[in-house]
């Protein structure tokens, strides 16, 4: 079994060199049938995410630059859940030279990926009527903006004639030669041309969510930044983006891990660029407790009440367990009546939600707050006594993060130490729970003040140790260094 596995090893290279050859030997064959182009581009994108490190490096060019004491100009894209955007404010605060890059009409169409969400205050009733607000954003001149090009996707995709065009149009942009199978699968992607673009003003790119998938292209050095459904999904699913976002890590520099980024689902891709910790930064200037008096007003106007608990997370039961906190908030609050429970209107299960608080006869203890962007958000964690995400993976988000640095106890699912003890030397403080009865007996500790006051500010000063941007800023720097010598 042992030999076998060595040569497997030792054979592979040859045979994706092998396959490459017969793919270039084909390009002349123009497909008969539709099917035929589709089965060529999952080929040539199956070789391309099935690539190891095959770059020429010589002996005698050994000594790599280190960059230690070069100002290096970094460029974010993939604005996942404004993620990328927080990370440039605070990089730059400190100094640094980053610039943000948002792709309209494409890579950052969803709503929680468009900066204006983190700036601008919303209450909204849908998606669509949110997009209205972004006319009153202006964006800051490190924020730069192009659009998806639908008329150079249109010319390019689907023609094997595409390939010298493209070859052609790399070489005079980026001084870089690109090889046939890659032209070709960036001649199905040429929308994304004035992205790739914009990355020639950087000396190092980080790449997060569906923009990994342009790795492959990207003519600069690059990090990816995984958050969640972009290493756990994408890059496993057989298909055309999912090869390529498979490429995106496998072609990567450096690989950037947050918390609950099992390291195992990069094993499993084979990515050998270096790794390294570097949790999600908070901007603890923006997010820190105080305010929220004029919404506990409002709340209790609505709905009486003295404590309030804040389900921060969408109404997903699958995803987020929200039924079960339902149910155990319904048993706990006929004990102790004084509590309120305040809801997001938002997520697919919404309607679900409200059969279920009227089947339980807590209609009038239970309140629902629009979806709201950012500001109003972080008005609504500043208001509560406590916060609630989730009760079924071992997995937080940005949304806790923000509501710790609030100073506001987090009631969640359990972490798993052993695989988040590989990131951070300490757990954080959450008060946990996944079934219904936990959710209940973990609401009875909540309403303890003494309790309740502990974990706020263990929350607080957690977030700001393990997440804070004064704190972790020089992880992400050192990361970015390395993905130039890599």
């Amino acid at each position: 079994m042992i030999w076998r596995k060595g040569l497997a090893k030792l054979a592979r290279p040859i045979l994706n060199a092998i396959a490459r050859r017969v793919f270039v030997l084909n390009l002349d064959v123009t497909p008969s049938l539709p099917d035929t182009f589709e089965l060529m581009l999952m080929n040539a994108a199956r070789s391309v995410a099935a690539d190891g490190d095959f770059r020429l490096i010589l002996p005698v060019d050994s000594e790599r630059p280190k960059f230690a004491d070069k100002e290096i100009k970094i460029g974010f894209f993939g604005n996942i859940a404004n993620n990328a955007y927080i990370f440039t404010k605070c990089l730059r605060r400190l100094g640094y030279d980053a610039e943000l890059v948002i792709e309209d009409g494409s890579t950052d169409a969803d709503l929680m990926s468009r900066p204006f969400w983190e700036d601008v205050e919303v209450a909204c009733a849908s998606l669509e009527e949110s997009m209205a607000f972004e006319q009153q954003w202006h964006p800051p001149t490190y924020v730069r903006r192009v659009v998806y090009d639908t008329t150079l996707q249109l010319k390019f995709q689907g023609r094997l004639s595409a390939i010298p065009e493209v070859q052609e149009m790399y070489q005079q942009s980026f001084g870089l030669s690109l090889p046939v199978d890659r032209a070709l699968l960036l001649a199905q992607n040429m929308g994304h041309w004035p992205y790739l673009l914009a990355m020639k003003r950087y000396d190092v790119i980080q790449l997060s969510s569906a923009a990994m998938a342009m790795g492959i292209f990207c003519p600069k050095p690059y990090v990816v930044y995984p958050t969640g459904s972009d290493l756990f999904i994408a890059p496993f699913e057989e298909t055309f983006f999912g090869l390529l976002m498979r490429a995106g890590y496998r072609h990567a520099s450096h690989c950037l891990l947050i918390m609950h980024t099992l390291p195992e689902y990069l094993k499993r891709l084979q990515v050998v660029a270096p790794q390294s910790t570097a949790l999600v930064m908070v901007d603890t200037e923006v997010y820190a407790p105080g305010g929220g008096e004029q919404v506990r007003a409002q709340w209790q106007q609505a709905i009486g009440g003295q404590k309030f608990l804040l389900n921060v997370c969408r109404q997903t039961w699958l995803w987020k367990g929200n039924d079960r906190l339902i149910h155990a908030f319904s048993r706990f609050v006929k004990e102790y009546g004084d509590w309120r429970l305040i809801l997001m209107e938002w997520g697919k299960d919404i309607e679900q939600s409200k059969v279920l608080i009227e089947a339980l006869d807590i209609k009038d203890k239970v309140l629902w707050e629009p979806m709201s962007s950012k500001p109003r958000l972080r008005r609504l964690q500043q208001a509560a006594d406590v916060v609630s995400d989730q009760f079924v993976m071992a997995a937080y988000g940005t949304s806790v993060l923000e509501s710790m640095a609030a100073g506001k106890p987090v009631l969640k699912s359990p972490l798993n130490p052993q695989n988040d003890l590989l990131c951070i030397s300490d757990l954080p403080p959450f008060v946990t729970a996944n079934e219904i009865d936990e959710i209940y007996q973990a609401l009875i500790k909540l309403d303890d003040e003494e309790f309740k006051q502990k974990k706020g500010v263990e929350s607080h000063d957690w977030v700001r140790r393990n997440h804070g941007y004064l704190a972790i800023t020089e992880r992400y720097i050192d990361a970015y260094k390395s993905a130039l010598c890599f």
